[in-house]
Parts: C-alpha cells; sequence; structure tokens
C-alpha cells in the first residue's frame, strides 16, 4: 500500500522501493510505541509484557539491521542470515500473540471502561495481522517462493507479507494467488481467528 502510494508520484525504482521500506519501518516503530504505551497499565502480568517488550525491542533492532535498505549485513551467508531472520521471526510472533493474550485478560476484566475496550480490541485486531505476517514470512524465509514471488531478505519482502494478511484480515482478494498450500491454509486459519474475536467481542460488549 505504502510503495503505490509512493508510486503515484515517482516511477517505480530501487529509490521508492527503498523509501517504501523507510516510511513501513518508522510507521511499525510509532506502532509498537503506541501500544507499549497501552499495555504499561495493565494491572496483571506487567513483568512478563515487559520482558515480551524487550524481546520484541530486540528482534526488531536485529531484524532491521539485516533488513534494511542498502545494508548488506551477511549477504554472502543466505543460509545464516535467513535462521537470523527467522529467530527474529519467531521472537516477533510470540510477542505478538503474548500481548494479544495480555490484552485480552485486560479487556474481558469487569473493571476496565468502554473507552480502553474498544482501543485495546483494535489494537488485538492489528496485532492479529502483524503476528500472522510473521508465520507468512517465516514460511517464505524456508521457501523463497511461497507466495508466488521470490521472497527478498529485506523490509519489502515482509510489508508484502503484512499487506497479504491484511487482505485476509479484511476479506478482500489476496495479494498473492499462487502461494502454496501452506500459506492458504495459514490465512484460513487467521480469517477464522479474527472472525472469533470479533464475536467475542460483540459478545463481552453486549453482556455489559
Amino acid at each position: 500500500m505504502i510503495e503505490d502510494v509512493i508510486h503515484m508520484f515517482t516511477e517505480p525504482s530501487e529509490i521508492s522501493k527503498s523509501i517504501g521500506e523507510l516510511i513501513f519501518l518508522f510507521t511499525t516503530i510509532y506502532y509498537l510505541y503506541c501500544m507499549y504505551q497501552m499495555v504499561k497499565s495493565f494491572n496483571s502480568n506487567v513483568k512478563m509484557v515487559n520482558v515480551m517488550y524487550i524481546i520484541l525491542t530486540i528482534a526488531a533492532i536485529i531484524g532491521g539491521t539485516l533488513a534494511s535498505p542498502g545494508i548488506h549485513i551477511l549477504d554472502h551467508v543466505m543460509t545464516v542470515k535467513r535462521l537470523i531472520l527467522g529467530a527474529v521471526q519467531v521472537s516477533l510472533y510470540g510477542s505478538f500473540c503474548s500481548i494479544i493474550y495480555f490484552t485480552l485478560i485486560e479487556i474481558f476484566e469487569e473493571n476496565s471502561d468502554m473507552e480502553e475496550r474498544m482501543w485495546g480490541s483494535a489494537c488485538i485486531y492489528l496485532m492479529i495481522s502483524v503476528s500472522f505476517a510473521s508465520l507468512y514470512d517465516m514460511v517464505c524465509l524456508v521457501y523463497p517462493n511461497a507466495t508466488g514471488i521470490l521472497h527478498e531478505l529485506r523490509f519489502h519482502s515482509y510489508m508484502m507479507c503484512v499487506t497479504y494478511s491484511m487482505n485476509v484480515l479484511g476479506a478482500l482478494d489476496t495479494s498473492f494467488p499462487n502461494a502454496i498450500q501452506i500459506i492458504k491454509d495459514i490465512s484460513i486459519i487467521e480469517a477464522v481467528w479474527s472472525n472469533l474475536f470479533a464475536v467475542l467481542l460483540v459478545g463481552r460488549l453486549l453482556s455489559k
């Protein structure tokens, strides 16, 4: 999506791709900051959430450094680079799932007000998409052509996974019609989980 907006003003090129990656990077950092501002006021498992954010920050720094445009660290040993990026995605996925779990506990508490529930629910909905994007990226690190498009070890490929995940979440036509079966299977799980979450949320709000 970011890249499409940039292409409205400039021709597709390596520079425009890098600009899109940098915008995505700074947007992600801001999103993580907003999430932390929300979860730091949690009443339960504060220490665990802080540990998850430390892991998340370290993983983001390592992954961001390796996948940033213009940086060619470990390009001569691609297997090692794939393993490190795979470990980064596993850490991101685990951290997001933990934060989703603790956020669910908080917004379903009896003493939480409507504003907190709605803000927490919006964050969870976005986190579902981002966490599944990590799963798609993990598959692509093992099978570089899993999406039907060659997976590059840079932000652009992860951005494509996020776009695909957003399409699944929004019940839109996916960006990867030629994806392998495991990608399609994961997308089915994502669609079911997001719909189940919406049902649970509506049920919780109507119970008040």
